[in-house]
């Protein structure tokens, strides 16, 4: 009796003959399929009779014996042993003529028209940058080479060797479900649940930080969300006063809740503003413009009902906001808005050596003791 090996994957997939996807004759170069996920206990192949296989077996997976062949990350199922699985999250294809699935996604090149986006259920190492229109979203995310005006989300650590930009219309976005690490940021929306650390410098752009962050040189212009405390080393604001905002104390996935329903609530409130103006003066029942009204005036108050529930939720933080610190060892220039909770400071002149924490319901500047500075080598 003959078998035949049944593929769930593409057994002949090349990532590097991709095609673009799309959908009725459309064709979208950014969906090019660069990898072939696989989820831990997802079905891979099956061994079926011969005489099941339809018209035109392929003859390279007709078998004499039912035996798969197996590679790492592999597994056959202990309830339906004519079932291979996964037995592990990762992409799946051929190697040395067994069906193999890999942990670790290296993508050897930019990511741009030649990759398309990439989502990887496992662990990305890219060697090159992401560049402008393009995004990725793994595990743990390393890039070798910068984000240019592109989009990477990893669900864990982010690290990335050659820095974000964005700018010139092109929008920058790194999202850390852990901790982000990146030698500067420019012009970018930058997120992280956990530690955010910057080597070099951090301008222009937009941070929400879930635990503390770092930034070794200088910070100005943008602002910065941090639910612990900031330690920037050598400049915080520049002497041109560029606007440069900090908060800490809260928790930012909140804030950026937050600054989400204020969007919504000014752009409801126009448009409220506008229909008044046409059926204000009429029953709500009376026509659709009315009864659109109605809707809004309903949906805004829902809204403001869940701003303030959000509000009095991180009030119940404010006894843990006198732990945060903001710490300069260099200086600290006129144009820096700092608040700690609900309190807040604008600096109006040249400070070197600082720290500012909450005390009672006030920010105050205090001068760095020698243990905050370190020592040097």
């Amino acid at each position: 009796m003959q078998y035949y090996l049944r593929h769930y994957f593409n057994p002949d997939f090349d990532y590097l003959h991709l095609k673009p996807g799309g959908e009725n004759g459309s064709s979208d170069v950014y969906s090019l399929g660069y990898v072939q996920n696989a989820i831990n206990g997802q079905v891979l192949a099956e061994i079926i009779p011969l005489e099941d296989a339809g018209p035109e077996p392929d003859p390279r997976f007709i078998l004499d014996k039912p035996r798969f062949p197996t590679g790492s990350n592999t597994r056959i199922d202990p309830h339906y042993p004519n079932y291979l699985l996964a037995a592990a999250n990762g992409y799946v294809f051929y190697l040395d003529g067994k069906i193999t699935v890999k942990c670790l996604l290296n993508v050897r090149q930019d990511v741009s028209f030649q990759t398309g986006n990439i989502f990887f259920v496992g662990d990305m190492a890219i060697h090159g940058s992401v560049r402008a229109g393009f995004s990725v979203q793994a595990n743990n995310v390393r890039i070798m080479g910068m984000v240019e005006g592109g989009v990477v989300r990893a669900r864990r650590n982010l690290l990335i060797d050659g820095g974000v930009r964005g700018g010139a219309g092109q929008h920058s976005l790194v999202d850390a479900g852990g901790k982000l690490l990146s030698p500067f940021l420019e012009k970018v929306e930058a997120r992280a649940r956990d530690n955010i650390v910057i080597e070099k410098s951090c301008l222009y752009s937009t941070v929400y930080a879930g635990a503390s962050m770092v930034v070794r040189e200088q910070a100005y212009g943008g602002i910065i969300n941090a639910y612990g405390s900031m330690y920037v080393g050598r400049q915080l604001g520049n002497k041109a006063g560029i606007p440069t905002k900090i908060y800490l104390g809260y928790d930012p996935l909140s804030i950026r809740q937050l600054e989400k329903i204020d969007h919504i609530i000014a752009q409801q409130s126009q448009t409220i503003t506008h229909l008044n103006a046409v059926a204000g003066h009429l029953p709500p029942d009376t026509n659709d413009v009315s009864r659109k009204l109605q809707a809004l005036r309903e949906q805004r108050k829902q809204l403001i009902r869940r701003r303030d529930e959000l509000w009095a939720r991180l009030s119940m933080d404010e006894s843990y906001m006198h732990n945060c610190r903001l710490l300069v060892p260099g200086r600290i220039y006129p144009g820096v808005e700092i608040s700690i909770g609900r309190a807040f400071l604008t600096i109006d002149r040249v400070y070197k050596k600082i720290t500012c924490r909450l005390v009672e319901h006030d920010i105050v500047i205090e001068h760095m003791q020698h243990s905050h500075l370190g020592t040097s080598r």
